[in-house]
Parts: structure tokens; sequence; C-alpha cells
């Protein structure tokens, strides 16, 4: 069963190795930007109050900015000046709740993908942000989307163990028993690491427990991985 854990867990976040590092760069320039921007007497600060780019805008918070780029050029929504890593990605990324909704809102690809193959609902799993959840889905977000580990939002929300994302992924429409490419569920996923909470979540969401993906049942990973709540969850779900 080591199998589950060296041909997914780790080939998974090593197929995914750039969303950190575009992380950390969006990061890095936002704080740089700032710190550039903010730099100088209060006289100076005006002349810098308008963004040259909606990443920019994105990068430093800037709501009112956003709003008037996207008034000029409602298709700024979808190209920024990043093509691997669009505004709504970037706003996600950031923790932009407002901005997301606004980009979302003015009609942005709510089913684009980033440098990762991932669309804003996973990113949405990554930033803990249940509350985009249904507004992108609204748009025409799908809830389904695969990854290239084949993992949906509800697989990842299982991994990460975000039982508040993973709620409101299906409440809207996501596919419990939807399977990885190593033919896993989202409760495979939630089996390995995840709280009793969503554990029972997925179960309480009709999902198969008897699947068998290539590393076994989902209660067979729990006990790899020693999960206790996993285990007795799942051990009562199949007597």
């Amino acid at each position: 069963m080591k199998h589950w854990n060296i041909a997914m867990r780790l080939r998974y976040y090593l197929a995914l190795v750039t969303l950190p590092v575009w992380a950390f760069l969006l990061g890095a320039c936002g704080e740089r930007g700032g710190d550039e921007a903010g730099g100088g007497d209060e006289a100076s600060a005006p002349a810098a109050s308008t963004p040259a780019s909606i990443d920019e805008a994105i990068a430093r918070g800037d709501v009112e900015s956003v709003a008037a780029i996207l008034k000029e050029d409602p298709g700024a929504a979808s190209a920024g000046a990043r093509p691997t890593s669009p505004p709504l990605h970037q706003a996600i990324l950031r923790q932009k709740g407002e901005i997301a909704l606004m980009l979302v809102e003015a009609g942005a690809d709510v089913n684009a993908v980033d440098s990762s193959d991932r669309t804003p609902l996973h990113l949405c799993v990554e930033r803990d942000m249940a509350e985009l959840v249904a507004p992108i889905v609204g748009a025409g977000g799908n809830p389904n989307a695969k990854d290239p580990a084949g993992w949906t939002p509800l697989h990842l929300a299982g991994a990460k163990d975000r039982v508040a994302v993973a709620a409101a992924m299906l409440e809207n429409g996501a596919d419990i028993n939807a399977r990885s490419e190593l033919g896993g569920t989202p409760l495979h996923e939630a089996a390995a690491s995840g709280s009793a909470e969503i554990v029972k979540l997925y179960i309480d969401a009709g999902v198969d427990v008897s699947v068998v993906a290539e590393g076994g049942t989902a209660l067979d990973i729990a006990t790899e991985f020693k999960n206790a709540a996993a285990i007795e969850l799942l051990g009562d779900s199949e007597s």
C-alpha cells in the first residue's frame, strides 16, 4: 500500500510544484511593489495610486483600481500580464475575496487553468475560501474539473482537510464519487490524513466506501496512514 503514498502523493505535489513558485513570486512582487509605492512622503502617494495593470492592482489589493480597469476593459477580468496565472487565480492566491468576486461578476473565465492546470475552484481549496465556491459555480465554474493527477477540488479538499470548502463544493454539485488517475475517490484522500469531520462529511454525502483504487479501499488507506478517526468511521460504515 505504500504505492499510494509514492505514486499519488509524491507525484501529485511534484506535478504541481509550479503553484507554490507562483504564489511565492506573486507575494514577493506584491510586497516589493507595495514597499516601492509606499516610499516617500504623503505628497508622492497620489502618483503611485494608479496601478499600471490589473495584475498590479490585484497585488496591491486595490479594489477601486480593479473596478476602474474592468469598467474601461471588461476583458481584463480574464487577461492579465501573466497568461499562466489569470487575474482570478491571482486574486484567490492572494486571498483578495472582494476582488475575486468582482472579477467573477465582470465575466472572468471561471474555468481557466493556471500553469499547473488548476482551476479557480482548486485554488479556493488551496486558500480555504469557501465563500467563493457558490459564486464561481454559479458563473459556470465546473466543480468536477480535474488537475493533472485527476484530482477534483473535492479530492484536494479531502487531502488538505478543508471541511468548509468541501461542504460548499458538495452543496454546489461536486461529485463525491469522482475518480482520480489512480482510481481513488475524494474519500481516499481524506482517509489518509483528514479529520473525522471531513471523513464523515464524505460518508454522509454518499461516497462509495467500497471503491478499490490502486492503493486499496479508503479503509486500507486510513490503515496505511494510521488515521485512527478514519479507521473507526470507515470500519463502522463497512460493517
